[in-house]
């Protein structure tokens, strides 16, 4: 047997489907670091909000350099985070310099509720960035570097996050910060310095986050090549072994490495930081390259407060549940096991509910956590006659074993089956190494699970994913919830991100790295490309970074983004054509994005579209103006023969735009395709190209016919479809399935790209197989908007699961 060009399509072409959290959320596979530089561990600052405060100081600093610094830190911010507008009263200070008071000093630090950055200088914002950081589950690289010796204003202090300058602000008052003039609370003698608070004599506004690897350099303005890389694997800004840094008089270095001493300067420079009121628990080893899971500030359900670096879930009030979710999810077929522990430290046994539910399934503020959940929930009334449920069918499973007071509940996951423990030992007898006597197995149940926990009342848990130490030793093959223990994704990084609301009637919102971040086009619309501050922030191995924009990221509401890989952001110049384009190039999976500028007059032309095979796709569309999105198939001709058009935003039947004057004067070839500036393509316009070829076993694109019978056509691709679009020749909508919204056949959630609607379920039925698809049912049964009736040919595009072949060993079977 053959092995195939592509034996796992996944590693190409890949659906995500997840839940909005109304915040920011990595959003796919959690991919295993690749490490340049080992931060071994974090300080949690946890919000006092009291006159003792929680903070790192300096009491007095020694003159310095009043005109250029740097600070860098890795921070996870663990929330609470909300919608509502910024409050003065409700912001954590990352650095502080000054006398004691709010309004004398250099404060740099972070709106809680909202997430956005604040640089304050001597009573004035200097800058707030738009972008709000949201991610509990992330540690976010914050950095900024000041040099008021620059000419240019935006020069003399910018703010970087991940390794990229911000530079999109609500509030930009630089050019107050005069050339070549000493800052007054800069380094300033006699001054004092905090670390994770506020002044002293403004109530001690205390971080809620973690704080790994913390730089202060006084004198240099560094960038942040300093501190950190990009990993061309997996596309994420990644901490790199720090050397050669001159920290000057105030500078130093934070790395917790001791937590009788967590204000420990290792930079040489000893100049250490007094810690007030951080214990020694405070240090953990999470951090930037061993990250572990914590409870999410977001999604929420019910009532209950987290702290201690989102470790610790307590209740609120009597007859209140509260449910909160780990930032990582678990998939039913992961043969690595984990294991984490819950103490009991609140004054009610009762209702303690930790178990899994569908990770498609929203949180719900109920005795269980979500409704259609499977899984269990440890429960009891404080007495010897604890019961557990199983979820999904409520059933009561009565156990000699409770959980009182201070006791450490042990959980095992592996291969989708559950085990618990009280204080080590398992319940029913249950053995996690040997995989015996679980107490439930979820492999049948769902794909994916999140861990949640509900707390009732006066319930309060104390959590442990690993990053501290642990009461019990894991069992044999069980490791801690930790983003390196989870396994491997042939997965490459997203380089077209198409996602649509499921949910509500938001327009699709469509991303890619030539153009960049926060860039996104509508597929269904015709507007400008647009920049959306809390969009999509990074291309990912196996996802994307996103933030709270309600069109990608509402909380309680579920999305789906279809991700296509290119060539990890890398771009090319191409002069195939007679103008000249930018290309992004994968040749292997036979996609390419292709930027480019139509010419100033009325003119045929072709662009270099990099694939080295004639496309048999592509659409286009101008980014800097209003234009539709138009959409070229290789089979789309009119009865004589000439090649006409479909507009991906409109459920009208081919055409030519402009009679009697070539949209597409030619066909495309190996290595361009061709365009007429002036016929439905404006001259002097800014374009970007999405242009496939097929490659066999993974892509195909083509027509069938309709046969007008229940027993449809089966269109034969040469793999099972991961992922198929429909258009009718005739008024209407383009239709994108998927495997992934629909686990068995037939396929019927159906997403139109024309009209941005909610998902529907669609009256045609599709069967996904192992070498093609079938259509299974005819026009009797959804009228005129059917997918087989006389509205032939019908134009597809399609991408695979798994090639017909398999990989090479294991052929696909049928579903």
């Amino acid at each position: 047997m053959a092995t195939p060009t592509i034996p796992n399509g996944e590693e190409y072409f890949f659906p995500i489907i997840y839940e909005g959290n109304g915040a920011g959320q990595r959003v796919g596979k959690f991919v295993p670091f690749t490490d340049n530089g080992t931060i071994d561990n974090s300080c949690i600052f946890n919000n006092v909000t009291s006159s003792a405060g929680h903070y790192l100081r300096k009491a007095s600093m020694s003159a310095g350099n009043k005109q250029v610094a740097t600070f860098s830190a890795w921070i996870k911010f663990t929330g609470p985070f909300s919608t509502s507008s910024d409050l003065f009263t409700n912001y954590g200070g990352i650095l502080e310099q000054g006398n004691g008071s709010w309004t004398s000093g250099s404060h740099f630090m972070f709106w809680q509720n909202r997430g956005r950055l604040d640089w304050y200088h001597n009573g004035s914002t200097i800058l707030r960035t738009n972008r709000y950081l949201q991610d509990s589950s992330k540690w976010y690289h914050i950095m900024w570097a000041l040099d008021v010796t620059q000419t240019d204003a935006a020069d003399r202090l910018k703010i970087y996050i991940d390794g990229k300058e911000e530079t999109s602000f609500n509030i930009d008052s630089r050019s107050s910060l005069t050339k070549d003039t000493d800052l007054t609370y800069i380094n300033a003698s006699g001054q004092e310095l905090n670390v994770g608070g506020m002044p002293s004599g403004n109530g001690y506004q205390d971080l809620n986050c973690y704080m790994a690897e913390v730089n202060y350099v006084d004198g240099t303005a560094l960038t942040p090549s300093t501190f950190g890389l990009t990993d061309t694997s997996t596309g994420r800004w990644i901490p790199k072994t720090l050397s050669g840094i001159t920290y000057g008089t105030n500078g130093f270095r934070l790395e917790f490495g001791d937590s009788s001493a967590l204000g420990d300067d290792t930079s040489g420079n000893t100049y250490d930081l007094t810690a007030n009121n951080l214990a020694s628990t405070d240090q953990t080893t999470g951090s930037p390259t061993q990250n572990h899971a914590t409870l999410a500030a977001n999604p929420t359900a019910g009532t209950a407060t987290l702290s201690e670096g989102n470790l610790k879930i307590a209740g609120t009030g009597s007859g209140v549940y509260g449910v909160r979710r780990a930032t990582f999810l678990i998939n039913s077929n992961d043969s690595n096991g984990y294991y984490f522990e819950a103490k009991n430290v609140g004054s009610s046994t009762d209702n303690i509910n930790i178990g899994l539910i569908s990770s498609q399934n929203a949180l719900s503020a109920s005795a269980y956590g979500g409704s259609n959940s499977y899984g269990i929930a440890s429960r009891g009334s404080g007495g010897s006659n604890q019961y557990w449920r199983v979820l999904g069918g409520s059933t009561d499973v009565t156990t000699s074993v409770s959980h009182a007071s201070n006791d450490v509940i042990g959980v095992a996951i592996k291969q989708g089956k559950i085990w618990f423990a009280i204080n080590n030992t398992w319940v029913l007898s249950g053995d996690p190494a040997n995989g015996t006597n679980s107490f439930f197995d979820m492999s049948s149940k769902a794909s994916e699970f999140q861990i949640a926990f509900n707390v009732f009342q006066n319930n309060t848990l104390d959590v442990n994913f690993g990053q501290k130490s642990l009461a019990y030793t894991a069992p044999t093959g069980f490791s801690a919830l930790q983003q390196d223990n989870l396994p491997e994704t042939a997965k490459g990084i997203s380089g077209l991100v198409w996602t649509k609301n499921r949910d509500s009637t938001d327009n699709h919102q469509l991303y890619d790295s030539s153009r960049g971040k926060q860039l996104v086009l509508p597929p269904n619309a015709t507007t400008a490309e647009a920049t959306v501050t809390g969009g999509l922030q990074r291309f990912l191995a196996g996802g994307q970074q996103i933030e709270d924009n309600v069109a990608i990221n509402t909380s309680g509401e579920s999305f789906v983004t279809w991700n296509w890989v290119a060539n990890g952001g890398t771009t090319e110049t191409n002069t195939d054509g007679s103008i000249t384009s930018t290309v992004q190039a994968n040749t292997t999976a036979g996609f390419s994005i292709v930027e480019f500028t139509t010419p100033s007059s009325t003119q045929d032309f072709t662009v270099g579209h990099g694939l080295s095979v004639a496309p048999r796709v592509f659409f286009f569309k101008r980014t800097d103006s209003t234009s539709g999105w138009a959409f070229y198939h290789q089979d789309v001709f009119d009865t004589y023969g000439n090649q006409y058009t479909l507009f991906l935003n409109t459920s009208g039947a081919s055409y030519a735009p402009n009679p009697g004057i070539a949209m597409y004067p030619s066909a495309t070839t190996a290595t361009t395709f061709s365009l007429r500036a002036g016929a439905s393509i404006a001259t002097s316009a800014n374009c970007v190209a999405y242009c496939f070829i097929e490659v066999e076993g993974f892509s195909k694109f083509g027509k069938y016919s309709a046969n007008n019978s229940a027993d449809g056509p089966f269109v034969y691709l040469g793999f099972k479809p991961k992922f198929l679009i429909i258009k009718a020749n005739g008024a209407i909508s383009w239709y994108i399935m998927d495997a992934t919204r629909n686990t068995f056949n037939p396929v019927i959630n159906g997403v139109t790209i024309d009209n941005p609607q909610v998902e529907f379920t669609v009256q045609f039925k599709v069967d996904f197989l192992s070498n093609g698809f079938k259509i299974r049912n005819d026009s009797s049964v959804y009228g005129a908007s059917t997918n087989n009736t006389s509205y032939s040919p019908y134009y597809y595009m399609a991408f695979a699961e798994h090639p017909f072949v398999g990989d090479g060993t294991s052929p696909v079977t049928a579903r």
